[in-house]
């Protein structure tokens, strides 16, 4: 028997698939590819925090958790700065999809990192 539990260990390990069912449906509901792209990253950003953090900590045997946290605040006031300095009238909304857009890249680049250093250890492993 499936449990919510194992669902929800398998979409924090393989953060894609939720991508992708979160697009399909917003793709239906929205009917526009743009919007529900957006809409997908900005579900499997938070559940990348979770990701990422859990697959460093498979792989390297720390965590890194609550750097991630500072990282993100740090990138935040970093672009909430520029954004002041650029239009001297800060619209929150506007910024908070910039920062979390951005924060969607890099970890999406971080997990694939993570993911395909983990495959090269097991493979070493394995060949050794």
């Amino acid at each position: 028997m499936i449990t919510i539990t194992k669902i929800f260990s398998f979409i924090i390990l393989f953060p894609v698939i939720l991508f992708i069912l979160t697009f399909i449906i917003s793709k239906y509901i929205l009917s526009k590819r743009k919007k529900s792209f957006g809409v997908a990253a900005d579900v499997t950003t938070f559940l990348l925090f979770f990701s990422v953090s859990n697959a460093f900590s498979i792989v390297f045997s720390k965590s890194i958790f609550l750097l991630m946290i500072i990282i993100s605040l740090l990138i935040a006031t970093i672009f909430t700065y520029l954004d002041w300095r650029n239009q001297k009238e800060i619209e929150v909304m506007p910024l908070l999809r910039k920062i979390w857009r951005l924060l969607f890249i890099l970890l999406c680049v971080t997990y694939a990192l993570i993911l395909f250093i983990g495959v090269f250890q097991y493979v070493l492993k394995y060949v050794s």
